[in-house]
């Protein structure tokens, strides 16, 4: 596997924590040992001092600064810690590292025993895994009110468990149907193994790019998933007929409650995340592997 992604040789590597997981001070610290025995320098966030770790050691910059200088980033957690890196690595167009310590991780790279194979990115011995994302706007009376980008998904779902929604969903300002259920998702191929695979969603492959639209708990088992071309834009309009609020939520960041009237607009985003991979695992060899895990 090899890329000419990264500048060589790599001077600076940043690393980020799961600031709510116990134990990740220590973890920090192991994982800035294993970078400076190559060589680089290490970067955290001013954030990342939340957990306790000390600033000696370490090039401490605002979180903008940080994003600038670094090679790449480590994210030391799991798949959610990934997700809330995503949104803010993209635009710098710095590639992750995801190493996993919590459950089951899809798009982390290496077990935290496995750390020393970060060797090979400073040897060029890895590849970039490119993942599109979705560019998320909640438009209310014709101004943008929230916007965001998601790497799995935008998921539109009612807030009472006795309540369904109605929700209706365009493409390109063509109507394509109506949901009656608990809400749908929007999500991106990464996001297909991920809340859309639970609710009865398609695996798709990473590099195929596409949208797909999931019902949450459709009412009469009428309503099917949809997957769209990249290049179309998903609209969602609630109807609100009874008292339930909806929400949206991008990535399992807190929701934005919807108002009559509004309509979620999608689309397919101008920045991707770039994942770094040291290991020769297939799609499909690491959908097994998690999905075994998972239900062993």
């Amino acid at each position: 596997m090899m890329s000419n992604y990264l500048h060589s040789p790599i001077k600076k590597v940043m690393i980020w924590p799961n600031t709510g997981k116990e134990g990740m001070a220590f973890a920090v610290r192991q994982t800035a040992d294993v970078i400076r025995g190559f060589g680089a320098e290490v970067i955290l966030a001013e954030r990342a001092l939340e957990i306790g770790i000390k600033p000696e050691g370490f090039l401490v910059y605002p979180q903008q600064k940080a994003m600038v200088e670094a090679d790449f980033i480590i994210v030391l957690g799991g798949d959610g810690t990934i997700l809330a890196m995503a949104q803010y690595a993209a635009p710098y167009h710095v590639p992750l590292l995801g190493v996993n310590l919590g459950h089951v991780g899809f798009m982390s790279e290496l077990e935290f025993p496995e750390l020393r194979l970060v060797e090979r990115i400073f040897t060029g011995d890895y590849s970039i895994d490119e993942r599109m994302m979705l560019d998320v706007a909640v438009v209310r009376g014709g101004e943008i009110v929230s916007r965001s980008m998601s790497l799995n998904e935008a998921i539109i779902k009612t807030g009472s468990i006795f309540h369904i929604s109605k929700l209706e969903i365009l493409c390109d300002n063509e109507p394509v149907c109506i949901l009656h259920g608990d809400g749908a998702i929007i999500a991106t191929p990464t996001g297909s193994t991920a809340y859309s695979l639970s609710a009865g969603g398609p695996v798709i492959e990473p590099s195929v790019e596409n949208i797909s639209m999931v019902p949450i708990c459709p009412r009469g088992g009428q309503a099917k998933p949809y997957i769209f071309a990249p290049h179309r834009e998903i609209c969602v309009v609630p109807r609100f007929f009874n008292d339930a609020p909806i929400f949206v939520s991008c990535d399992g960041r807190k929701g934005v409650q919807l108002e009559d009237g509004d309509r979620i607009y999608i689309c397919r985003a101008p920045f991707r995340t770039s994942l770094l991979r040291v290991k020769d695992s297939s799609f499909y060899s690491i959908l097994n592997e998690k999905l075994t895990v998972g239900h062993s």
